[in-house]
This record gives structure tokens, sequence and C-alpha cells, in this order.
């Protein structure tokens, strides 16, 4: 346990060497003078234990003289070949997760739905909770038995990991080629077992291991002998970076059909050192990924989302702003509770169900599963049967219905000129939909209504002066199935008219009602989550999914996800998301549209049937009338919160609303989609941090954000608050093999300081020089990677000064003890440094900073409380100084109290 702490200190490279055992206690010899509000890992060791990628370019005379200065075409041809070969081979992954998990999912659905209708809901539930261990159980197995496989860390989505490896960090163990096929495997029996997981997350994980394992080719010598070296001063990690992130967005667009948004994914939330120059690579992966995926299946295929779209799907009334507005505000907040929820869990679980605890990770599968099919039968037993009819399920409707509901209602068409000019097509709507029909039928029942009592009532529907005016009026009656019905008294009217609808398998009947009728909730819980989605998003059906019943639903469904997420089974949570946030919106605009009374009239009717509205015979109250005006359709309600929660969870903005318009096939929602998403984010923002970066903290790992958190930390912070005080390992440009060996001997640090020597007078030597230099004076002229140094000491011949420049970066960035923290921070990120030497006024080296340097936590532990107690103070006075500027010259000069003044008066003098 002792060596393990020491070799952690010795990779930050930044500490004296001593031992920490507790976590939250001061690392590698530190005094944590005292606690901060600055949020940090939930392990310091663990954290300060993982290395750094260089994604820096390489000045290095040896490493560039290997290859050319140029690219050549056989190279290049690979470059751009593998983003191609990514997407292909993501795609495929996605294409197999995609058909087990629903093939599997609606066999458990299929099986329990009929269980329930045969032998009750206890019966049911044994099955339900039987297969849903079965699965998560089978899922997770090679997770929370890792010491098998070595795959412990393989659970959850994987996407904190990536965006760690993208920061910098050193996480390629966590992207091997076993954890990518724990992930595919476990995924497809996780969401299968009817968890509150999904696929995206993982599908993520899955490209990003193929774009690693890719990323090989490129550093590979025996591909360079064959296809040509490549460019100079690129380093091998900044492959691994680039193609891994390649693979990140293919996996989004497989999951999601939505190259655009995988490639917006990169750029916005996962990679901090992205080029420009990558956007194209990522792109083509994207493409051909979408590809596969549409070869696969074609749209309404595995994985799918969209919803219909056409004349009146998209229409959206002025107040909608306003809805968004609510709806952003409502999903941030729930948003950040969600994100609460969930990290409180995790907190616990890295203390009582660690992965060094298979038998208590296997146990809480075992209880979530038992709380989720618990959750999702008790849900649905607690509402009854509703009759799948037009009459129940359409009113207030846009018109905007999915072709296979359509033709049920829809009888035919005609071509009639538009009131714009040009032809249209107008609808016949079936018989029972309204209670009237236009049909050659009705002549006969004209002729019994003298001396039939029912024929009479049918031909009373639409007997009306100016319809009696019409020369086609005995064309026009009541509904009725055939003459004998009508003769016995079966016929439909206005007012007491509806059409049976089936819809299928998106709306389970727990009765055998053979699509007749379905259970309120269950077209939420006794459906695989994908078609609970689906069936939110659904348009033309506004009632399809009562208020009650989306409200016990969100309420259970939001705990079990928050629950779920992270435990020993590969599982994402952006479906679940959407599931929380569709809800929402739904409700929403549900109830708006309860509250609305908006008068409206048939837009797409035949001529015989507009004529019908005319006359009053049909209804204008807009609730059975299609095309009605003025009203949000629950199906875009529940579009707009979807993208909504997202944003409020993991505070990702154009991501989120690309993704949502892509996945949907819907352009049009665009603007309301991202206006709701602003606020949500805004409003998470006020509260706690995104789910994904608070994951990272959880995980440990030593995340720098891509600026520096000016909101955390006041500026005054010098390089030397933070430089590590023990001096650093030099390398000797005169001290050949010896000095090398000493230097590499007992640490395994990844960079060296390359220095000059300087002979002095022994009266003359400066208070700070190192005994180990002879009383020389030292001066940085390189940096040396231990990979090279190595490499020197395994060669047999002399080892010489320039043998060493030769290997090293001769142009080290440098700076000095009193330069801002924040400036060297900036300078660090922006050029993708690993190291950064610290030198005094003789350029001499006095320590190397590492990513440990920068990261807030650490400051914040290791600056003393009086000295940031003072910064902070100084930066209130600046603020209050500018504000009271800011007065003086709006509103002329400020008389300040006495008190005031002096305080002003003071922060003058210190500025």
């Amino acid at each position: 346990m002792a060596l393990e702490l020491v070799e952690l200190c010795e990779k930050s490279e930044e500490e004296p060497l001593a031992m920490s055992s507790a976590a939250a206690s001061p690392a590698c010899g530190e005094h944590h003078h005292h606690d901060h509000h600055i949020h940090g890992p939930l392990d310091r060791s663990k954290a300060l234990g993982i290395g750094s990628l260089s994604f820096e370019p390489i000045f290095n005379e040896k490493y560039n003289a290997n290859r050319v200065a140029r690219e050549t075409m056989g190279f290049l041809c690979l470059q751009r070949l593998l983003p191609i070969l990514i997407g292909l081979l993501t795609a495929a992954a996605a294409v197999v997760v995609g058909y087990i998990s629903e093939l599997l999912g609606d066999l458990r659905t299929e099986k329990v739905n009929g269980l329930i209708v045969e032998h009750g809901m206890l019966v049911a539930w044994l099955a339900e909770f039987a297969m849903m261990s079965g699965l998560a159980l089978a899922g997770g197995f090679l997770v929370y038995c890792g010491d098998i496989s070595g795959t412990k860390t393989a659970g959850s989505s994987g996407i904190p990991q990536l965006i760690g490896l993208l920061n910098g960090c050193d996480l390629k163990g966590e992207f091997s080629l076993r954890h990518g096929l724990v992930k595919w495997f476990g995924v497809c029996l996780a969401v299968a077992s009817g968890l509150a997981v999904g696929p995206e997350g993982p599908m993520i994980f899955i490209g990003a291991s193929i774009g690693f394992f890719c990323s090989r080719l490129p550093q590979n010598p025996t591909v360079w002998r064959v296809l040509g070296t490549p460019p100079a001063t690129v380093g091998d990690d900044v492959y691994t970076r680039d193609y891994t992130s390649i693979g990140a967005a293919c996996g989004i667009a497989a999951a999601f059909r939505a190259p655009i948004a995988g490639t917006l994914f990169i750029v916005e939330e996962a990679s901090s050192h992205f080029k420009k120059d990558q956007m194209a690579n990522i792109f083509y992966g994207g493409l051909a990924a979408v590809e596969v995926m549409l070869l696969a299946g074609g749209a309404g295929s595995i994985l799918e989302y969209k919803v219909q779209v056409g004349p009146g799907c998209s229409e959206i009334p002025d107040w909608t702003l306003v809805f968004c507005i609510v709806v952003g505000l409502l999903c941030g907040l729930l948003g950040a509770a969600f994100n609460a929820l969930n990290i409180q869990v995790m907190v616990w679980r890295s203390k009582y169900c660690k992965p060094t605890m298979p038998h208590r990770r296997a146990l809480e599968l075992v209880i979530l599963c038992a709380l989720s099919s618990t959750g999702w039968l008790v849900a649905a037993s607690f509402f009854g049967e509703r009759e799948a009819t037009s009459s129940a399920l359409l009113p207030q409707s846009s018109g905007c219905i999915k072709d296979d509901l359509k033709n049920q209602l829809i009888t035919g068409s005609q071509v009639e000129a538009s009131t714009k000019g040009g032809p249209v097509q107008r609808l016949f709507p079936a018989p029972c939909l309204y209670g009237l029909q236009y049909n050659t039928a009705c002549r006969e029942v004209h002729q019994q209504a003298g001396s039939n009592s029912y024929a009479k009532r049918c031909v009373q529907a639409v007997n009306t002066s100016s319809m009696r005016a019409r020369p086609d009026f005995q064309d026009y009656c009541c509904s009725f199935s055939d003459l004998n019905s009508l003769m016995s008294g079966d016929y439909q009217v206005p007012g007491n008219a509806s059409c049976a609808m089936d819809l299928g398998k998106a709306a389970p009947s727990l009765t055998g009602g053979d699509g007749e009728s379905f259970n309120s909730v269950g077209l939420l819980s006794l459906v695989p989550f994908k078609t609970a989605c689906q069936n939110l998003f659904e348009r033309g059906i506004p009632h399809a999914v009562t208020l009650e019943a989306m409200g016990v639903f969100l309420v259970i469904f939001f705990v079990l996800a928050a629950l779920t997420a992270g435990s020993a089974i590969p599982s994402g949570l952006l479906m679940p998301q959407m599931v929380i946030g569709g809800l929402i919106g739904r409700m929403l605009a549900l109830a708006t549209l309860k509250l609305q009374s908006s008068q409206g009239q048939g837009s797409f009717w035949a001529e015989p049937y507009r004529v019908l509205f005319d006359e009053g015979l049909l209804p204008g109250d807009s609730s059975m009338v299609f095309g009605t005006l003025g009203l949000l359709d629950p199906g875009i309600g529940a579009l707009i919160g979807a993208a909504a929660f997202l944003g409020g969870s993991g505070r990702v903005t154009l991501f989120t609303t690309i993704m949502m318009v892509e996945i949907t096939g819907d352009p049009v929602m665009i603007f309301p989609v991202g206006f709701a998403t602003i606020f949500a984010v805004l409003m998470g923002n006020m509260i706690n941090h995104g789910l994904y970066h608070s994951l990272i903290d959880v995980q440990s790992t030593p995340y720098l954000p891509d600026t520096w958190q000016a909101d955390q930390l006041p500026p005054g912070i010098l390089v030397r608050d933070m430089r590590p005080q023990n001096p650093p390992i030099m390398v000797s440009l005169k001290r050949g093999r010896e000095g090398i060996k000493k230097a590499l001997k007992g640490n395994d640090f990844t960079g060296f300081p390359l220095v000059d020597e300087i002979e002095v007078l022994r009266d003359a030597k400066p208070d700070n020089t190192d005994d180990d230099f002879d009383g020389n004076h030292v001066v940085v002229v390189g940096m040396c990677d231990r990979k090279d140094l190595e490499e020197l000491l395994e060669s047999e011949d002399e080892i010489t000064a320039e043998r060493l420049k030769q290997c090293s970066n001769l142009y080290p960035v440098t700076v000095r003890d009193n330069f801002p923290l924040q400036s060297a921070y900036q300078l660090f990120k922006s050029m993708d440094m690993k190291n950064l030497v610290v030198v005094d006024d003789n350029h001499r080296p006095v320590a190397v900073m590492t990513r440990f340097a920068f990261l807030a936590w650490r400051v914040a532990e290791r600056l003393p409380a009086d000295r940031l107690e003072e910064l902070q103070k100084r930066e209130r006075q600046r603020h209050l100084l500018r504000s009271h500027s800011r007065r003086r010259t709006v509103a002329g000069p400020l008389v300040l109290e006495e008190g005031q003044q002096r305080l002003d008066d003071r922060a003058t003098l210190t500025c």
C-alpha cells in the first residue's frame, strides 16, 4: 500500500514523496487548511495517479528525422478512409445492439402482457421480475465480476471516461477491445431487460473503442513501411484523440441517425482539444454510420424515433414561446434535481457498493429489477382500460396522424382546386368518424325514410333547407355499415359517432380486447421504452395518454432512472432523459389543450364534407374537427420537453437541439426546441453542474476545464503558489549515460528538463544551486521524454551532448514564479501541453508543472486560507469599485457612508 501511494505521488511530479491513505485527506504531503466550495474528485489519490496524454507538437530532431515533412499519398488515403471504416464498424455494432435489444424486449413485454390477461398481475410480476433479473445479471456479469475479465469499470455509459480521455487524461486502459466487447454484449441485455436505461451512451463508448483500436494503424511502423510515414511533429496521442473522437461521434450517428449531432457532441461537450480540421473527418464517419443504419432497415427500423411531418404537423401558435420558457425552466429545475439524486446514489455506491464488492453489485441489480418490475406493473394496475376509438383519442387533433392510423379513418381522396391556386388533395373520412357519410347508398335510405323510423332519423341528420336544395342531397345520410343494420337501429349520427382504432403493440390491453381498448399507462410502462418515447412524440392523437397516467409514471420513472444509472450494467441515460422530458412537455401541452376553447374548421376535407361544417351539421367546437388552429399538439410539447430535459441535465445546447431535430426528422422544430433548451441550461447552471461533468468527479478523473474557473478561483494566484516545491529531476548535457541513469532511477516521471552546466567559482555558487551539479550553474535548454532516454540507454554507442539534443525538444515553454497562474493555465491548455517548466531569473529550472498544478480543487486545497481569503476580498473590492464607478458615470457623484469610503480607499491602495 505504501509503495502504491508513493508511486501515485511520483506520477503527479509535484509533491514530496509522502503517503496518504484517506481519499478525502490531503494527498502527497499536503496540509488541508480549509474546506472550500469547489467540487473535486471523491478519491484524490486516484485522481493524482492518472497520467496525462501529450497532444503538443513534437519538436524532436530524432523523432522527426524518421518521418517525412510531408504526407505521402498512401498515408493520406489511410487518414481519409479510417473515419469511414470506423463509421461502418460502429454502425454494424449498433445494428446488432438494436436488433437484439428490440427483439428480446418485445418478447419480454409480449409475454408479460399475455400473462396479465391470462393469469393476473401476480403471475405476470413473477415472470417480469425473473426475466428482468436474468437479463440484467447476464448483461452485467462481466462488470460486477470484473476480476475475471478485468472490466470492473465497464458499467454505466462510459461517457465520463471518454470526456476524460479527450481532455488529456491517460485513460487508454478504459478503451481496450475487451471493454468495448463487454459494453456491446451488456447493453443488448440491459436495454431488453426493461430497466430504465437506454443504448445510446454505451453506443457512444463502443464507437470510441472502435476509433481507439483503429488509431493504432497510423502509429504502427509496419504501416509506415507500406503506406508511408505520417507528418512530422505529430505525436501518437494525437491519433488516439482524433480517432477516438471520430468513433464517439459515429456512435451517436448510429444510435440516433444524427451525424451532425455527433459532430457537435465532440465539439461542444467531449473534446477539450478539438481541432477544426477534424470536423470533416468526424462528419464523414457519421455519414458512413448513418448509411449502414438505413441499409439495415430504413425508416421505421431499429433505434428509430422519427415523427410524422407534413402540412399541419409542425404548426405552433404564437404563445408557444411562453410555453417553451415554462418548459425550459421546469426541465432545468428537474434536470438539476435528477443530477443531484444520481450523484448522491453514485457517491453511496463508491462507499458501499464498490467494484471490489461483486456480490453487492449483483444484489443491487436484483433490487433494482424488483423495484422496476413492481413500478411498471403497479402503475398499470392503478388505471383501467380506455376505448381505442376516435372519439376518445382524436378530439382537438391537428390531423397530423401517421399513415397506419390515418388509413383506418380515411376512405379515399380526390384532387380539388385550392383557394390559393393549384390543385390540392382532399380526403374523405370514414362514415364512423363524424356519423355522416356521402355515398350513393344513402339514396335508398332516403326512399325508406317515409316508412322506416330509423331511416327517417338517419336522413334527419342532414335535413336542412340548404342541404335539401343541393342536387346531391340524397347522397348524404348518417353512418351505417349496411342497410340491414340500419333497419335494425344500428347506426351513428353526430354526437355518438366513433371509429374503432387499432393502435397495435404500442398500446397493450390488459383485458385481451383485441385492439378495442388499451391500458391508460400500459403504453408507457408495458412496452419497450423506445416505444414509450415514440408514443410520447406521437402527433395527431393528443388524448392517447392521459394526464393522470403521465403524472404517476413520471414520478416512478424519474426515481428509478436516477437510481439505475451507474449500476453494474452497461447502459445509457439519453433515452430515459428523453422519456422524462417527453412526459413533462406532453403533460403541460395537454393541460394547456384542455384549458383552451379554440374554434376551428376542417382544412383538408373534400368539398362534399366541408359543406357539412358550413351547415353546422358537424361539430364546430374543434372536439372532432381536424386541422384546428391555435392549439399546440402534445406530441410537439413532448419533443420540446425531451430536448429541454436533456439540456437541463447534461447542459449542452447545440448538440441537444440538433440531435432532437435530426432524430425526429422535423427541421421546423429547431427554434422552439433550441429556445426551450437554452432556458433549461440556464436554470440548471444556477443550481448545480452538468451530469457528465459531475460524474467525472465521482470517477476521480483529473479533468481540466477549457477555461480558467474564475467563478471558483479569484485572480491574483501566481505560479509560485502552485508549482511543486520539490526540485525537478534534471538531465545534464555533459553527464552522459550515468547522468541519464541517475535521473531515471527511482521514479516514473515522463518528462525531464535538459540542462547545460556552466562552471562557476565555489565562492560564487548561487544559494539555490543543486549540489548534484557540483556547484555549477545550470540552464534549461530543452525537455527530454522518458521513452527517448530509455532508448538511448539501450544503445551501446556513447551518449554525447549532440545525441541528447537530437532526441530532445530544444524549444521548451518556460514561465517564472511571478507569472499569473491563470495565464499559465491558458498557455497550458491552448498549446496542448503536458509539462510546463518553471525557471528562475537565471533560467534555471525550479519545477515542472503538470495538469495537477491547475486543478481548481488542488489550488483551493494548497493555497493557505488567509491567502485565498485575501484574494477573494480583493476581488470583491474590485467589483464594488467597478459598480460604484458605473453608478457615478450614470448618476453623477455618489456620497458614500464613512465606512464604505474607507473600504474604497483601502481597495484603491491595494490596486
